[in-house]
């Protein structure tokens, strides 16, 4: 039916006005300024238990890796890419007396040990009383798991970490690609149809792969072959029995632009992988870190 000349009236704006308010409210709530990135220096407010979130500046792609690091976490940190932003979650251990405390960064070795480590921010731990310190165990046992995935823009290369996880269909065809290594050499998956062969030139080499047709739904890792090393992983999406039995006969023909990142060449890959590297190289000099305090600044 066609919709040209209908009159629309007044109870009908308001009925319209008011389905429309859920939807407004949360791209309100969306388009809220996020955290401000935090600077050399800056101190956080934490409470026993708590669990902080520290985001860098989001220009600094070449921090992405790094460990963040303190005496009164659980456990070490790494920040991580969650497009559009650079963030490291941390916990603050429920015995940590009231005080400030610095936070370390830290570029981590080949091996996964930390070097050079530079001072960025304090947290200020507040004083709590007897029944809150013996409540706190429980708090942290009670935390959502921490978050090991990251999200990369979707246009990127991948990937860019083991855990740069991307979603691909059965029959897909995807392009890993790795910089500085590699050359010749193969990469085996569960999920794919064969070992792509990953050739290139200067820093750069790719291959393609070809998702099973058979693929289940789930979470798939990417090995180099020889090496048992987890390289990537990614995820396989879920698809009907039609669309699986046209993958099967050859008949799946996905939409044109579905991995942009397969597109355009070598020249934006170089571009991205050259800024990631310098900006690992171009470590600026770090205030001197501050004295731990085991006593209240409250």
């Amino acid at each position: 039916m066609r919709a040209a000349g209908m009159r629309v009236g007044g109870a009908t704006v308001l009925a319209l006005m008011l389905m429309m308010t859920p939807a407004a409210s949360a791209f309100a709530t969306q388009a809220a300024d996020p955290p401000a990135p935090l600077s050399d220096g800056d101190e956080l407010t934490a409470r026993p238990g708590e669990r902080l979130t520290f985001r860098s500046p989001p220009h600094l792609l070449g921090w992405i890796g790094d460990s963040v690091t303190s005496k009164i976490f659980i456990r070490q940190a790494t920040l991580k890419m969650h497009h559009p932003v650079i963030t490291a979650e941390a916990t603050v251990a429920c015995d940590t007396p009231p005080g400030v405390y610095p936070v370390e960064r830290a570029m981590p070795r080949p091996e996964g040990e930390p070097v050079d480590p530079a001072f960025w921010v304090t947290v200020k731990v507040v004083d709590i009383d007897e029944a809150e310190r013996a409540a706190c165990p429980g708090k942290v046992a009670a935390l959502p798991p921490e978050q090991v995935e990251e999200q990369y823009p979707a246009d990127s290369d991948w990937p860019h970490s083991p855990w740069d996880v991307r979603t691909f269909q059965p029959g897909e065809k995807v392009t890993p690609t790795e910089t500085l290594m590699g050359n010749g050499e193969r990469l085996t998956s569960r999920g794919f149809t064969d070992r792509p062969v990953m050739r290139g030139a200067k820093a750069t080499v790719t291959g393609t792969a070809t998702i099973r047709c058979d693929a289940e739904p789930g979470l798939y890792e990417v090995r180099w072959v020889g090496k048992d090393k987890v390289w990537a992983r990614y995820r396989v999406a879920p698809i009907d029995d039609a669309t699986r039995a046209s993958c099967r006969d050859g008949r799946l023909h996905l939409a044109e632009g579905r991995t942009p990142w397969l597109v355009g060449g070598a020249a934006p890959v170089l571009a991205a992988a050259g800024a990631y590297v310098l900006a690992r190289r171009r470590r600026r000099r770090r205030p001197v870190r501050p004295t731990d305090s085991g006593s209240s600044q409250d």
